[in-house]
């Protein structure tokens, strides 16, 4: 798998895993299920890996080796930190650059 396709592969499952773990996030908050929300974004980011993966290694013929894999695992990985920090983080940062806005 070329470097530049993984990069590529990282940023659209990171921002996919993010956004799908937050919808699900509200809908078990409006049905008022618990859950952990770390185990919500990791189940996300391997579901969403794995199937990208396969659609990429289908689409592209390429053949599955042992780099491949690494590849798939490092993405599940850090698919999930994106999820767990990254759009927290986002949200906090718009909220401060609004109340900055108001004040100026």
């Amino acid at each position: 798998m070329d470097s530049n396709i993984m990069v590529i592969g990282l940023v659209a499952v990171a921002l996919f895993t993010s956004l799908t773990t937050e919808a699900i996030k509200k809908i078990l908050d409006e049905k008022q299920v618990k859950y952990s929300a770390n185990i919500l974004a990791a189940v996300v980011a391997v579901v969403l890996t794995v199937a990208a993966s396969i659609g990429y290694i289908i689409y592209s013929s390429i053949p599955v080796t042992p780099q491949v894999v690494v590849c798939v695992i490092a993405m599940v990985f850090l698919a999930f930190l994106c999820a767990t920090v990254g759009y927290d983080k986002g949200v906090q940062a718009i909220e401060q650059l609004k109340k900055l806005a108001k004040i100026s």
